[in-house]
């Protein structure tokens, strides 16, 4: 998903709203006409706080600079004020545990906010609330929690951070005098006589949101925000919920990104920003799986995390097949044989994520995409033994019916298990690939750098040319003829394979269109008119059925009236032959005797 720009981890506790950590580092917006200000001269330190100020882009979005947490490290992101999105990011207890959706300008903030306080909490919170607005603790040292008062002041300081967050969300703006006064009290309390207020010690969150920033065309924005949510943000919120419950995992990373920002803070010599960001990724598990899920999705790929080496976890936007199921546009086309099964069938779901995906039938085989070492050490410890098995064994040139008897399982079985091996990109769905087949070069195939692609087909098939094998495939024949020694047969088949995998390459199929019967057809032998050709009418019928017994055996032209309802170029004849039940010799017997009355289409 190229829409997504970034991945923000905001935080509210006893110390307030807190921007934590971003990746990457440093994101920019997509769009030229909003510049993102740079951050390399940005030190933790203590004069970090004076320089905020200094530093402060009068064009950025949000409240005023002086409300910069100095703890942030930065002032802006995506030129928008860092306090202000910790507010916005952090929203009070009705707007949490569901889908979350802010946009601003062309950004838009997806996440699904975890509350950790029980309604009965944010009512006795809300009771304590005595209307005063000013507040005298340190943003990131919690108040001691003897202190009846200073669980007051807790309260209140929670009560004003939500006020803000909601004004602002709103465009509604504060008096500046009151603002100015609230900063200042919290740079006292941090400045004060008592150094001990800023030390890390133990928190109580209370709330925490992994927001996902994005930027996506305007026609996309519903669908793949909609994505987005489903397969990636709300199961990743809801493993770190089910941690932070279990054994306090969020709040322990939480504590540890908390604990070096102040390190690097109270240094007197000031600490590089993304110095301190690498060093959090190091000793924050939680940010380097945040990292890992940016660049999966980012990229197109799966996501596979272990959260507290605890949750084994899968995230990734599902592809939509290319191959769409055939459309049903007569009682002949309209039946699927009780052995075919589609991804619909195997989940019981409908909807357009996989309506699109390929039928699963007995003839097909599964191609994988990487390494069977690769996939094998990527399963987590207590996979199927079964799926194991078949990454194992699996080759292309087995059908999914051999597989399943070698496997001794049923064949439902083995389609569960190729279903789940296509959902995660671990293989591709094929024919079986033979030497009978026909392989051109695809129309789509990429090109353009054909040295590196040259430089894994040698690794892969050293005695080989790329180019030149590409070369023979440009012309619409067998594949054995290709190479025509028998003693290369399995480097060839080995390079059909690569090629396929890499998307170099098609098969071509054949279709079978059957020929009005007509006299013109006779007077002009014209292959023109290949639309649906079954007579409708009883002569005309008859007079074909009287002409194919004279020319043909009667097992033969029974065969031929079997096949009729196929002749319309919806089905290959690999589909044919499985259906039907029958082989390759008594389907050439159909093609030797009515080659006058059936056309053969080649199409990939």
């Amino acid at each position: 998903m190229s829409s997504l720009l970034a991945i923000f981890l905001v935080v509210n506790s006893t110390r307030g709203h807190h921007y934590l950590f971003s990746y990457p580092q440093n994101p920019k917006r997509p769009s030229s006409s909003h510049r993102s200000t740079g951050i390399d001269d940005n030190f933790y330190g203590s004069s970090m706080t004076s320089r905020l100020n200094a530093n402060s882009d009068p064009k950025s979005f949000g409240t005023k600079s002086t409300d910069a947490d100095p703890f942030a490290g930065r002032d802006t992101i995506f030129n928008i004020d860092v306090s202000f999105l910790a507010d916005a990011l952090a929203p009070k207890l009705p707007l949490c545990d569901r889908k979350f959706q802010l946009c601003i300008d062309d950004l838009t903030f997806v996440g699904h906010p975890v509350s950790l306080s029980s309604p009965q909490a944010e009512s006795d919170n809300k009771e304590q609330e005595d209307g005063n607005q000013e507040f005298n603790s340190s943003p990131l040292s919690p108040p001691t929690p003897s202190s009846p008062s200073a669980n007051n002041e807790q309260n209140d300081n929670q009560s004003v951070s939500s006020v803000s967050s909601y004004r602002n969300e709103n465009g509604i703006s504060d008096n500046e005098d009151s603002d100015r006064n609230s900063i200042n009290s919290l740079t006292e309390g941090h400045n004060g006589d008592n150094p001990t207020d800023t030390s890390p010690g133990s928190i109580h969150m209370t709330l925490f949101h992994v927001v996902f920033v994005m930027s996506p065309p305007d026609l996309e924005l519903n669908a793949q925000i909609e994505t987005l949510y489903k397969h990636v943000i709300l199961k990743y919120s809801s493993a770190l919920r089910y941690e932070q419950l279990r054994c306090g995992y969020v709040q322990e990373e939480i504590e540890k990104v908390l604990a070096l920002k102040e390190e690097a803070y109270n240094k007197a010599v000031g600490t590089p920003y993304n110095q301190v960001m690498g060093e959090i990724i190091q000793e924050s598990s939680l940010a380097r799986d945040i990292r890992q899920i940016y660049t999966a999705v980012s990229s197109n790929r799966a996501a596979h995390v272990i959260i507290n080496d605890f949750i084994d976890l899968s995230l990734q936007i599902p592809v939509l097949g290319t191959h769409k199921i055939n459309e049903k546009n007569s009682p002949e086309d309209s039946f699927r044989p009780p052995t075919t099964s589609s991804l619909v069938d195997i989940y019981a779901v409908t909807g357009y994520a996989y309506d699109n995906y390929p039928i699963l039938c007995p003839y097909h085989t599964l191609l994988l995409l990487e390494d069977p070492e690769e996939v094998l050490k990527n399963m987590p410890l207590d996979a199927s033994p079964t799926l194991v098995q078949l990454v194992q064994i699996l080759t292309p040139t087995q059908s999914l019916q051999e597989l399943h008897l070698l496997l001794d399982c049923s064949l439902a079985q083995i389609y569960r298990l190729a279903a789940h091996l296509i959902y995660w990109r671990k293989a591709k769905l094929i024919n079986t690939i033979s030497t009978r087949n026909i392989y051109v070069v695809s129309p789509a195939a990429k090109l353009d750098d054909m040295s590196s692609l040259e430089a894994d087909f040698k690794q892969h098939i050293p005695n080989l040319s790329l180019p030149i094998l590409l070369s023979k495939l440009q012309h619409t024949q067998q594949y054995h003829q290709v190479y025509r020694i028998k003693e290369l047969k399995n480097q060839y088949l080995e390079a059909i394979t690569w090629l396929i995998r890499k998307d170099l390459v098609v098969q071509v199929h054949m279709y079978l269109v059957l020929i009005q019967d007509s006299p013109s057809y006779y007077q002009q032998a014209s292959y023109e008119n290949t639309e649906d050709v079954m007579s409708s009418s009883p002569n005309n019928g008859d007079k074909l059925k009287r002409t194919s017994y004279e020319r043909a055996p009667k097992e033969v032209a029974d065969l031929f009236e079997r096949l009729k309802p196929y002749m319309k170029g919806h089905n290959h004849i690999d589909e044919i032959i499985y259906r039907e039940g029958i082989s390759r010799r008594q389907l050439g017997l159909v093609l030797k005797y009515y080659r006058d009355k059936i056309l053969v289409v080649y199409h990939y």
